[in-house]
Parts: structure tokens; C-alpha cells; sequence
């Protein structure tokens, strides 16, 4: 059997992309397989690039390979060269490339490495660091198990109190628990077993700038599904997860490869439809080897995962149509044991048989019961809804005014069409509240309605990384002002496409927006024509063609909201 390598996405990644890949007899798609590249489209790339020459800049120390590959190095005398600077102790090692781990099936190259304690033959010890385009770090009282470095000194670290990993980042500690494993076996791991991540998150207490967090390869923190717990799940750390995924990958690259010889072989893996297979080169070709009804092709609004998939697989269950017809009840006696990974498997399992009858009868959204919604309504109403720009940046406030008495309503909007600093985004936010101040004293009664905490989330953290007086005032309103309209649509509807914002409006309340591909994800490209654009009437027509979307989003929620008043009535 041939030799053969993974790098650190596969372990993350499908296990049928790997299966694909080193199947002799399917056709390799023509467009690249670097999972890296979805990073990248969405801002991967930029923030990477701008975090290491940040390390360049403020560090004097620095061995930076990456002129080497502009100059046309290939694999191997990058990997040379980043191997004698190991040796060599160098104290920050960037765009290195580390020794391929046959015996194990690994190749790979972090975004760069930070010296530690020394390998326990006395060699200088390397800690690995991933360079992440999202946040990694959420709150956590009394948090103790992370460190930080800053960019400017990433060789020390300090205790990073209050503060813990997201878990749903998993997939960097994946990466990053495939080159330590890397590290091992060239003889280069420090003995303290730790990972770094850079992402989008910033600490007040170095001045909102980015750091290095330091997280524990081997501490149990993952949450995993679990045969034999009696809970059915159990807590692994980062490096347990990957050794059990790599193991499963090499495994199913070994079953691909020997279709070569022996093509009545059954697969180790069969294609599900998941958020993954968006950008994956190998779709076409697993989308040819599923049914038409197949339930993850179907049902891709909170849909089941892959586990609760291959649980109704063993139970005979593939299709929609299956699910309709299947009696739920009668089966979660043998379909709980093997979903106890989820809380509410039961309900989701429910939920999911719900959705299949309503697609096998052509319904798109229902009401699920005949109690009142109840929407709490007011003399004066504002509809609330912000646009954001890569980087989360908050450059648009769009509020419709109603007077339901008079029958007028008004848009108004506070936005900035040009890049915008961090003050610069927290003054334009403070414009908006204190007009919105304004409004509450003149009409003490009025409700302010959004569709989901976006807004309200986006007000909040505004408001505590600047302390600014008015965006404080505002956020304390929420709890006798603001109303989640989403949250009254999800306690009485259910929908095939899910219970977003468009669907709501265009499917229950009839509402039809200006724009003919009205989403956010747009919008967002728009702006950047607005702000980069060299022709005046493309920049013009782009700022237009926002404010008209924003104000079609808010008249949605009123028209949702008169909508659910209806079905009251």
C-alpha cells in the first residue's frame, strides 16, 4: 500500500473527503482541496497575514520563512530550514514547514512557533500557534486553565483569568494537537504541553489588542459522545479527540486505497449532507451517490448531526419520506442510546419527524399550537436592525418609527460609509442611542422590536468596551423597552427552512423585500463597493441599495409582528 500523509484539516474535516481523496477510482476534482481556503474567503487570510507582521514588527528575533517560499522554496528546504532554526533554539519560527511523520501519517506547518521549555532530551522545545479569523475566548467565572502572550513578547506568558476556550472552536485545537504530535516525533515538543490560538478577540487590559491564548492540549474539556460513560459522554482533551479522529481518517485513507485492488471493498463512510460540503471540491461527487430524498439534503434548517444521521441510517431511516412515516415513539428506545451526545435528541428527533411530514405535504411553515401568541404591542413601536461589515463591524442602525395611532411611519437611520476605527464605530452607535434616548423620553411606553439578540448583543459590547454613557443608558432599557420578536415566532411556529427573519416574513406574513437576493452576507459585499468602489454611481447606487435592504428588514418585522396579531385575532 502506497505511503500517504494528512494534514492538520483532515482530522476536522469529513472523513468521506478523505475516503474520496485516496480512492483510486474516483476522478480528482479539478479546484483544490485545501479546507483552508473557506478560512481564508472569510478573512483568513488578511488576519493572518496582518497578525504575523505584527510579530515581525514588534519581535527582533524572528525567523521568518515565508520569504523563502516567495522565492520558490519548496516543501523540503522549508522544512530544512525550519528544522535548523529548532536547532538552532530561534525564539519565534514563522511559515515553517515540519518534518513529515510517515510512520504516522502526518505532514504539516503551523502559522508559526513560539520557543518553550525544552523536549526531554534537552533539545529546545517548540509550542505550535494557529492564527484564527473569529473569536476563541468566552466569559467564564472563575476561569483558571488559560495563559496569554502578547504579540509584542510571545515567549512569555501570563495567567488569563475569567476566561475560558469556546469548545465549539474545536476544530483549531485539532489542528494544533496534529502538530504537536508532529513536534514529538521530530524530537522538537516542549515538555509544557501547550497550543497556541490568536483570534479576533481582544483584552482591555493590553489596550483591545490581540493575544496568543494558551490552552491545554491534554486538559479534559471537550465534550464527547461516550459508549460506555453512563451519562453517554465523556470529557477528553484536545489531543485525545485528534489521536481517535486521525486514528478513524488513516483508517479510511488505508479501506480508499485498497479499492484498488479489491473494488467490491464497502466503503468505510457514506456521504452526508453537512455545512462542510458548501465549499468542498468533492460534492458533486458525493451528491451522485445520495438520494434524492436523503434527509440531510432535505431538512437543512437546524438540522440532525452526523451522529443522530447514522443513528436513523441503523435503524433503517435514510429518507424523508421514511421519517414521516416512521413512529417516532417506537423507535427512541433504540435511537436515544446513540444520540445521548445531544441534550433534547428526543425533542430534535421530534422536531426533525415534524419537518419531514410537513415537506412530504408540501407545507413551508406551521403553527404549532392554537395558543395566542401574545406579542406585546405599544402606541409607539420601533423596529430595530443593524448591518455589519467584516470584522463585525457595526456601520448601520435602521429603525422604523410607527405610530399606531396616526397610522405614520417613518425610517430613520444612523450609518457611516466610510472605514470606521473603533471610536468612530462607537460614536456613530452612540448617535443612534442617543437618539433612540430621545425618543423613550418623548413616548415613555413605546417597545423597541429585533429579531434575534443580534442587535441587542452587538449594543452590549459596544457599550462595555467603551463604557460610553449613552450606549450603558440604552442597554439598561433592554429588559423594559426592547422585545425579541424571533423568540415568540420560535415558541409558536415551526418551518421547513427554519425561522429566519426572510422566511417568517415572505412565508407567513406575505412580505416581499426591494432586492431580489436579500441577506446579509450581500450586504456585506455591497458595502464594500460602497467604500471601495472608483466609480462614484457604483458607490452611490451600492449606499442606496443598503439603506433600501435595512429598511425592508425592519418593515418585515412589523409586518411579522402585525402578522402574528392576526392569527390572535
Amino acid at each position: 500500500m502506497a505511503e500517504f500523509v494528512l494534514d492538520a484539516y483532515a482530522a476536522r474535516s469529513c472523513p468521506v473527503k478523505t475516503h474520496n481523496a485516496f480512492n483510486p477510482r474516483l476522478e480528482k476534482p479539478a479546484v483544490p482541496l485545501d479546507e483552508s481556503l473557506a478560512e481564508s474567503f472569510d478573512g483568513g487570510r488578511d488576519f493572518r497575514d496582518l497578525t504575523l507582521s505584527a510579530i515581525v514588527r514588534r519581535n527582533s528575533d524572528v525567523v521568518d520563512l515565508r520569504e523563502r517560499l516567495l522565492e520558490g522554496a519548496g516543501w523540503t528546504e522549508l522544512e530544512t530550514a525550519c528544522v535548523a532554526a529548532m536547532e538552532e533554539g530561534a525564539p519565534i519560527i514563522i511559515g515553517g514547514v515540519l518534518p513529515l511523520d510517515l510512520q504516522s501519517h502526518r505532514s504539516g506547518r503551523p502559522d508559526f512557533l513560539v520557543r518553550g521549555a525544552d523536549a526531554p532530551d534537552g533539545r529546545p522545545g517548540y509550542l505550535p500557534v494557529r492564527i484564527k479569523p473569529y473569536l476563541v475566548l468566552e466569559k467564564q467565572t472563575g476561569g483558571t486553565d488559560l495563559g496569554y502572550s502578547t504579540l509584542d513578547n510571545p515567549g512569555t506568558r501570563s495567567a488569563l483569568s475569567g476566561l475560558r476556550y469556546r469548545t465549539r472552536r474545536e476544530g483549531a485545537l485539532l489542528e494544533l494537537a496534529h502538530h504537536w504530535r508532529l513536534l514529538e516525533a521530530c524530537g522538537h515538543a516542549s515538555t509544557d504541553i501547550l497550543a497556541g490560538v490568536v483570534g479576533t478577540d481582544r483584552l482591555p487590559s493590553e489596550g483591545n489588542g490581540n493575544v496568543i491564548a494558551w490552552v491545554n492540549l491534554d486538559h479534559r474539556f471537550i465534550r464527547t459522545f461516550s459508549r460506555t460513560a453512563s451519562t453517554g459522554r465523556r470529557l477528553r482533551s484536545a489531543l485525545e479527540r485528534y489521536d481517535h479522529e486521525h486514528g478513524f481518517r488513516v483508517h479510511v485513507a488505508e479501506q480508499a486505497q485498497a479499492l484498488g485492488t479489491n473494488p467490491e471493498l464497502p466503503p468505510v463512510v457514506r456521504p452526508i449532507r453537512i455545512r462542510e460540503c458548501e465549499w468542498c471540491a468533492w460534492w458533486n461527487t458525493c451528491r451522485q451517490q445520495m438520494d434524492d430524498d436523503d434527509l440531510s439534503l432535505r431538512i437543512s434548517k437546524a438540522p440532525l448531526d452526523v451522529r443522530e444521521l447514522q443513528a436513523l441510517v441503523s435503524l433503517g431511516i435514510r429518507t424523508v419520506h421514511e421519517l414521516a412515516v416512521a413512529d417516532v415513539e417506537e423507535i427512541l428506545p433504540a435511537y436515544l442510546p446513540l444520540t445521548s451526545h445531544r441534550d433534547r435528541s428526543a425533542s430534535r428527533l421530534r422536531q426533525a419527524a415534524r419537518r419531514a411530514r410537513m415537506l412530504a405535504d408540501g407545507v413551508t411553515l406551521e403553527r404549532l399550537s392554537d395558543e395566542p401568541v401574545g406579542v406585546p404591542r405599544a402606541e409607539v413601536e420601533i423596529d430595530l436592525d443593524i448591518e455589519t461589515a467584516e470584522g463585525d463591524i457595526t456601520y448601520l442602525w435602521g429603525a422604523l418609527v410607527t405610530n399606531r395611532r396616526t397610522g405614520e411611519q417613518n425610517f430613520h437611520h444612523e450609518s457611516s460609509f466610510n472605514a470606521l476605527p473603533p471610536e468612530a464605530e462607537v460614536e456613530l452607535a452612540a448617535s443612534f442611542a442617543r437618539w433612540l434616548l430621545a425618543m423613550v423620553q418623548t413616548y415613555p411606553e413605546l417597545r423597541v422590536y429585533h429579531y434575534s439578540d443580534y442587535e441587542t448583543v452587538h449594543m452590549s459590547r459596544l457599550a462595555e468596551r467603551s463604557q460610553h454613557p449613552d450606549l450603558l443608558e440604552v442597554c439598561a432599557l433592554f429588559g423594559t423597552h426592547f422585545i425579541d420578536l424571533f423568540r415568540y415566532v420560535r415558541d409558536s411556529m415551526v418551518a421547513v427552512d427554519g425561522l429566519g427573519l426572510k422566511v417568517v416574513a415572505t412565508e407567513g406574513a406575505g412580505f416581499r423585500w426591494r432586492d431580489d437576493e436579500p441577506n446579509g452576507l450581500a450586504s456585506q459585499t455591497w458595502y464594500r463597493t460602497a467604500l471601495q468602489s472608483p466609480d462614484v454611481q457604483d458607490r452611490s447606487s451600492a449606499r442606496t441599495r443598503i439603506l433600501q435592504y435595512n429598511e425592508d428588514d425592519v418593515r418585515a418585522t412589523f409586518a411579522v409582528r402585525e402578522w402574528l396579531d392576526s392569527l390572535d385575532s
